[in-house]
């Protein structure tokens, strides 16, 4: 556990440009509840994102950005209760880390707690298991803010509910303060939404486990090569690669 949450915060750095990139307007909406209902939206859900089966929309108010997301596909709600969505934003237009609200994810505590109690395996819904486990919000990369968790009744200005719903949709919302994600509401910002997603490829090169000079490079890239331009003599492991997610580009609506 330890380690994925250290993995959602590292591998969260760069992101290449294939990945989906749209100009869109937020909605103005009044000040909402944030519940995981979804009943406050006034309409269904205008965005899709079809690599996570996610559907989502985006809005504000005078002093909030607000996310919805819906995940009808029991596989993808798992891996969200279990990794978390990401939401992440960037002022200056780049595909790249800003202040990111990661949530949700169950405590490590609780997890180990529930692994050692036999009636785990039993419980019908794992999903809700999961739910029920969840402590804090994390978040990383805001002024003012230490990177980690913060209390889910925060003084930040970050808010986050979710909850499975009588259709069996996993609904999630966020209402993250527009002051603490530096954002100018008159400028056009990036906004990236994923579920944290970590997709292992394993792969066996020919050769001996040593570099050109006779030094070992494990754990290095793939594609590393030596001053040189050399590629390694050959070797086997497993590369990790996040998804990339869905990136807007975002401007803020006004009142009519």
């Amino acid at each position: 556990m330890k380690f994925k949450l250290l993995s959602i915060f590292l591998v969260f750095v760069s992101f290449s440009v294939s990945a989906q990139e749209e100009s869109l307007k937020s909605k103005w909406i009044s000040p909402i509840k944030i519940d995981g209902e979804l009943t406050d939206w006034k309409d269904t859900l205008s965005y899709y994102y079809d690599k996570q089966d996610m559907k989502y929309s985006v809005a504000n108010d005078g002093e909030y950005l607000y996310i919805s997301i819906q995940i009808p596909n029991r596989i993808q709600q798992l891996k969200a209760i279990n990794s978390g969505f990401s939401i992440s934003v960037n002022t200056d237009l780049k595909e790249k880390d800003g202040p990111t609200v990661v949530f949700p994810i169950p405590d490590v505590a609780a997890v180990r707690a529930m692994n050692s109690n036999e009636d785990y395996e039993k419980k019908a819904d794992r999903r809700q298991a999961g739910l029920d486990m969840v402590r804090a919000i994390y978040v990383h990369n805001f002024e003012g803010i230490v990177d980690g968790r913060i209390s889910l009744q925060n003084h930040y200005g970050i808010k986050t509910a979710i909850k499975i719903d009588s259709a069996d949709v996993l609904n999630y919302e966020a209402a993250i303060s527009l002051k603490q994600l530096k954002i100018d509401k008159n400028k056009p910002f990036a906004l990236n939404l994923r579920i944290n997603e970590i997709i292992l490829s394993r792969y066996t090169d020919p050769g001996s486990m040593m570099g050109s000079y006779g030094y070992p490079y494990y754990g290095r890239d793939r594609y590393y090569r030596d001053p040189y331009g050399r590629r390694p003599a050959g070797r086997s492991g497993t590369v990790a690669k996040a998804v990339p997610g869905v990136w807007h580009i975002i401007e803020l609506s006004s009142p009519d």
